[in-house]
């Protein structure tokens, strides 16, 4: 990726959106984008990942693994998110597993680069602060939701956290929406049936409607 559109990316993401100039610049020469591809494995829990990482494009999803091989996932991260925070802030561990759903490729800032920048600007530490604040709340509803709601009600939370004005895009295939949810993606695909014939959701245009909401 030339340096110029690096440097335009980089300027958009929220992150680094209050960098002055000579800092974009200065980022985009140090920092090192690295590729991977689809269903590829980049890192593991409880293996080192120190720096900074933020996606540039495609999908990543950080996801745990249960002694029988059955995987949960946690998040899915899109363009712009900073991920690895943990790692960032502690002794570099991981604390799950992270994948490409997408061909993806990572902005990586080593630790020293990464250091330098909040000393210049604090605020990108603010921002950090409420993004990890938000992971922390989505990852107790997730608790929340496996541990005490049926199959329906996981997903129409899952819903309701993510749709617009009543309508979802699903840019999931059922298979990890079904492992973000906790089940098959057979009861997947059974549940979403169920839901349509009971006149919780309507499919249209290859989008979710929500016609009636929990709790309501």
């Amino acid at each position: 990726m030339e340096k110029t559109e690096l440097k335009r990316r980089i300027g958009a993401f929220p992150l680094f959106a209050k960098l002055e100039e000579a800092q974009l610049d200065r980022l985009a020469e140090r920092a090192e984008v690295l590729a991977f591809p689809r269903r590829s494995l980049f890192f593991s829990e409880d293996n080192s990942a120190q720096g900074l990482h933020v996606l540039l494009e495609g999908r990543v999803k950080l996801f745990k693994l249960g002694e029988d091989g059955k995987e949960q996932t946690i998040f899915v991260f899109g363009p712009g998110e900073p991920f690895c925070l943990c790692s960032s802030f502690s002794d570099g561990r991981l604390p799950a597993n992270m994948g490409a759903l997408e061909d993806s490729r990572v902005l990586f800032i080593r630790p020293e680069e990464y250091e330098r920048l909040v000393r210049e600007d604090p605020s990108i530490l603010l921002t950090m602060m409420r993004v990890m604040s938000r992971r922390l709340k989505e990852a107790m509803d997730m608790i929340d939701s496996l541990s005490l709601k049926q199959v329906p009600s996981r997903l129409m939370a899952y819903f309701e956290s993510r749709h617009q004005e009543g309508r979802i895009t699903l840019d999931l295939s059922h298979r990890e929406l079904a492992k973000i949810i906790g089940i098959t993606p057979e009861a997947l695909s059974r549940t979403l049936r169920k839901m349509t014939d009971d006149g919780d959701i309507r499919m249209e245009d290859g989008d979710i409607v929500l016609l009636r909401r929990e709790g309501a």
